[in-house]
């Protein structure tokens, strides 16, 4: 397989030209070609195919053709790995010396290297079989944005390889061979200097020294003429020496000399640069390896992140590898009058020695100046501030040797760069900037201040500066007061000001680079989603707009580092943006568009999540009802977000409490409440206790202060079953007498029935069977009337736990095996659960040890695939009482710590309590009487403190008695 560029683009297998599909598909195999090797992040392809105005099916339309390029390349018997998605974009990694360009590339390394060891003959021949790869302009034919810069600088290099031919046949003294070439490149390249130095270097030579005048002077005419300015010193050198008969020698390479020497132009170095060592190191390294290209490296990230020291620093720390100079050019591209082109590029002259009417007055002419100036140095010039890509393109150098270092709050994915981001410090970074200005000695006397006052200060190296800058300024100022000024989330933006620097300038520079629509996105996302990350389709709800526009708005504030990466498809505000967001949002956006868009999200989360529900399962209630809702999205996209729901709650956990937060607060207690629901469903199953009981707490008192008795009921079941499972009794039946209170007034069924089966659980853990059997019948007979699978599952479980505890064992397996039917048939996975769990209990109980265990493993396995510790834990915990009673105590043992941790973890103390019992019985098994003391000690004091009764005596009893059995005669299992 052969990749060829030199030319126009082909792939050849088995020497046979392959068809390569559309257009947009070859620009993409270019531009995966052109960065072979390395990863191509999706807005470099974006960019580089469509420049700055791509579709709207952008996206979709690379997707498409990486998926062609796949096809490809499977069909020719190379196989699809060698294009791979990477996290950081698509990388394609051709076979060794597969790639033309490659080829070329180290045929004139090696000619080099031969011309140096005075092997000119073979470097000639070498070159001759570079030469002969090109078959037109480089990439000829392709249309794509980034092709008319590619080729301009292949079409360098080739000219580079052929100044090296003209320097080998001079070394040979066959000068003669090679005029008719030089003078059909020259009049091809007229401003070329190097090739019109060799051809007249070769005319004079040969005797031809008239000729060699007269070229010299058709270049002085051009350059006078097009640039305005006399030929370069080396071109005047070479006429003078003519002029004087003298016989110059063949080129040494040495660099042309058209101006004096610049020095360094850089800013100063901060006193103490701290950090970014890994970046610093990747940095310096493009700056220093010598490569087929101009070095061009952009540095990004948020404000304050220090982009404009760390360049200046990498800068001044690479000069060695540009001899010719260092040059800064402030772009201000974050504010209102940014530095235009043509200005750019005269400020960029005069630094390079041209002053006065050197400088051309055309925009064109000036950038045909500065490449051709740069094409004989190497130069290093610091871009700060720049706004896009097209700003600094036509400032990037033609030719290898000199480069382009640039800051940008964005990543300018529309030129050919390497890129760095700069993202916060480290924490222990952060401490030891800001002891560099305010000194070891006071942060040392109060780590704790200085640790709190750079994470107030979002780890920002501005911030942070700032925060020094106020402490040194006030030398008796403590820490711990400047510590305090800044907890104040109000008063953080006005304490990070000092003299010039300020914090929220910064940021406002930054604001006002972004379009209207991002900008209003901005704001809102910072008022409605102050959490950790958030889902990038939530700016389509905030502004109402097509997910298609959103997705173009996501990008525009990802480019700006606005939002920040935080997983797939998820972003995040750094703490000191969001609250210059939400600063701006309370001045800038009516409250009756904050509100507005505030009920799309919610809207947007609430159909989300009940659709998630039915795909998690439904509760003990039901699905909740699925009511027209403010704002939805697109039902493709919605649905394909839900398609895992575990991972979707996971990922959205925080962003609802929010959701749920706020709508409380707002007053919209119904919606608050329809949210708050189906999340107890994850919340239990992850064993999220502590959100559980804030949201629905939350909820609950937003509800009784208005009086809506539906959102109350709901709130109340659930803390209930939330009481229940952290063995909160009494706290329990009072929250499901108040909810059965409120159903019976509304008359609603649902609730009646959840709220009997949670009084029926815990009258049966509190010993009091009767009652106990009693709330599940009513609870059974409300559910069946209702169609309520799961609650009419729960129902008969709890009849049949009564019947295990009684130790009728028909009974119980005629109630589990009905529970089982009904679960399996409805796809009510943790009745199912339930019921194997204690169809293996009533085995166990009958004698049937091997029927048992399958009920118990099978149990074990629903649980897993729920992703439910806690019901997972129940399974095991049964079978670690049946390897016990089967006489494998050790099994049993290891069995039930496992439980214990896992119960420990949730909080849930009752299945500490019998996991502890278990271990006793366990203990006793091998004759350890002490150990076995222990656990039922234990076990004894978490059922009394539950007040639990029934299993407190149980235990009592087994401690009485502890003495009398036997080494095999177990009390709980």
């Amino acid at each position: 397989m052969k990749f060829l560029m030199l030319g126009e683009l082909r792939m050849l297998v088995g020497g046979v030209p392959a068809a390569l599909g559309p257009p947009k598909q070859q620009a993409l195999l270019a531009l995966l070609l052109l960065r072979r090797n390395r990863p191509v992040s999706m807005s470099r392809i974006i960019a580089g195919i469509w420049g700055s105005t791509p579709p709207a099916t952008a996206r979709a339309q690379v997707h498409a053709h990486v998926a062609g390029l796949r096809g490809l390349l499977k069909a020719t018997g190379a196989g699809g790995d060698l294009l791979n998605t990477v996290p950081a974009g698509y990388l394609l990694r051709p076979p060794p010396n597969s790639v033309d360009l490659d080829v070329f590339d180290d045929q004139v390394d090696s000619a080099r290297q031969l011309l140096d060891g005075g092997r000119s003959g073979d470097a000639i021949t070498t070159l001759r079989e570079a030469l002969r790869l090109w078959r037109g302009t480089g990439l000829d034919g392709l249309r794509a944005a980034f092709t008319a810069e590619t080729a301009e600088q292949l079409g360098h290099r080739r000219l580079a390889a052929f100044e090296l031919l003209a320097d080998a046949y001079q070394a040979a003294h066959r000068d003669a061979e090679l005029i008719p070439e030089l003078d059909e490149l020259s009049a091809a390249h007229p401003l070329h200097e190097g090739v019109r130095h060799r051809l007249m270097l070769a005319l004079h030579r040969n005797g031809r020294t008239a000729d060699a005048l007269r070229v010299y002077r058709e270049g002085w005419h051009v350059t006078t003429r097009e640039l305005g300015i006399e030929p370069g010193i080396r071109l005047r050198e070479l006429e003078t020496a003519i002029l004087q008969g003298e016989q110059p020698g063949r080129p040494t390479g040495a660099v042309a000399r058209t101006a004096p020497q610049i020095g360094c132009r850089l800013p100063s170095d901060v006193p103490a640069f701290v950090g970014r060592a890994q970046e610093r190191a990747r940095v310096l390294s493009w700056l220093g390896t010598p490569c087929e290209r101009p070095a061009a490296v952009v540095v990004s990230g948020p404000p304050g992140a220090g982009k404009t020291a760390f360049a200046v620093h990498v800068g001044r720390a690479a000069r060695a590898h540009y001899p010719d100079g260092q040059l800064f050019l402030q772009m201000r591209g974050s504010s209102d009058s940014p530095v235009p082109v043509a200005d750019a590029v005269a400020t960029l002259l005069r630094g390079l020695g041209f002053a006065g009417a050197a400088v051309p007055e055309q925009e064109a002419e000036r950038l045909a100046l500065y490449r051709a100036v740069l094409a004989e140095r190497r130069v290093l010039i610091v871009l700060d501030d720049v706004a896009g890509a097209a700003e600094v393109r036509g400032l990037l150098p033609g030719s290898p040797g000199s480069a382009l270092l640039m800051t940008s709050r964005g990543a300018l994915a529309g030129i050919d760069a390497d890129r760095v981001r700069l993202g916060p410090l480290s924490s222990g970074e952060a401490v030891s900037l800001l002891a560099s200005a305010v000194g070891d000695d006071r942060v040392a006397a109060d780590p704790g201040s200085a640790a709190r006052i750079v994470r107030r200060c979002g780890y920002l190296p501005l911030a942070v500066r700032i925060a020094a800058a106020r402490l040194t300024g006030n030398s008796q100022r403590r820490l711990a007061e400047l510590n305090a000024a800044l907890r104040d989330q109000r008063r953080r933006l006005d304490e990070l000001a000092a003299e010039d620097l300020e914090v929220r300038t910064v940021l406002a520079s930054a604001d006002q680079c972004l379009s209207a629509p991002a900008r209003e996105a901005y704001r809102l996302l910072s008022m409605l989603l102050p959490a950790h990350d958030l889902a990038g389709w939530t700016v389509a709800a905030v502004l109402d707009a097509p997910t298609s526009c959103a997705e173009r708005i996501v990008d525009e504030l990802a480019g700006m580092n606005v939002l920040l990466p935080a997983g797939e498809g998820r972003y995040r505000l750094h703490d000191l943006v969001r609250l210059y967001g939400r600063e701006r949002a309370l001045v800038d956006v009516p409250a009756g568009r904050r509100r507005a868009a505030a009920e799309r999200l919610r809207g947007a989360y609430l159909d989300l999540v009940m659709r998630a529900e039915r795909e998690f399962g439904v509760g003990f209630v039901g699905p909740t009802p699925h009511r027209a809702v403010a704002w939805s999205l697109p039902e493709p996209l919605a649905r394909k977000l839900v398609a895992d729901p575990v991972a979707w709650f996971e990922a959205e956990r925080v962003p609802l409490g929010t959701m749920v937060d706020g709508a409380a607060r707002s007053g919209a207690t119904g919606t608050a409440a329809r949210l708050a629901v189906p999340l107890a469903i994850f919340y239990e199953s992850r064993a999220y206790f502590d959100d559980w009981r804030a949201t629905h707490e939350r909820v609950l008192e937003a509800a009784r202060q208005a009086g809506d008795d539906e959102a109350a009921m709901a709130m109340l079941r659930n803390l209930g079953e939330l009481h229940t499972i952290q063995d909160r009794y009494a706290a329990a039946v009072a929250c499901f007498e108040e909810a059965l209170a409120h159903a019976r007034r509304l008359r609603d069924l649902k609730y009646q029935a959840a709220a009997l089966s949670g009084l029926g659980h815990l009258h049966r853990l509190t010993g009091d069977n009767p009652r106990a059997t009693s709330c599940f019948a009513q609870a059974e007979r409300l559910c069946a009337h209702l169609g309520n699978v799961p609650g009419q599952v729960y129902a008969m479980y709890g009849v049949g736990v009564v019947h295990l505890q009684h130790r009728r064992w028909a009974e119980a397996r005629a109630q589990f095996t009905t529970c089982l039917r009904l679960s399996r048939r409805a796809g009510y996975l943790p009745g199912e659960a339930q019921a194997l769990r204690c169809l293996g209990k009533a085995d166990q109980g009958d004698g049937r040890y091997a029927s048992a265990e399958r009920h118990f493993r099978k149990a074990e396995k629903a649980g897993r695939r729920l992703g439910d510790r806690l019901v997972e834990a129940y399974a095991v915990q049964w079978l670690g009482f049946l390897r016990i009673r089967l006489g494998d105590p050790a099994e049993g043992a290891r069995l039930l710590h496992g439980c214990l941790e896992v119960y420990r973890d949730c909080g849930q103390r009752f299945g500490q309590a019998m996991a502890q019992a278990g271990l006793a019985d366990a203990a006793m098994a091998t004759g350890q009487t002490g150990t076995a003391r222990h656990y039922l000690i234990q076990a004894q004091r978490i059922w009394e403190r539950i007040g639990s009764p029934y299993w407190t005596e149980r235990a009592r009893s087994a401690l009485a008695t502890l003495d009398e059995r036997g080494p095999h005669d177990p009390a709980f299992t």
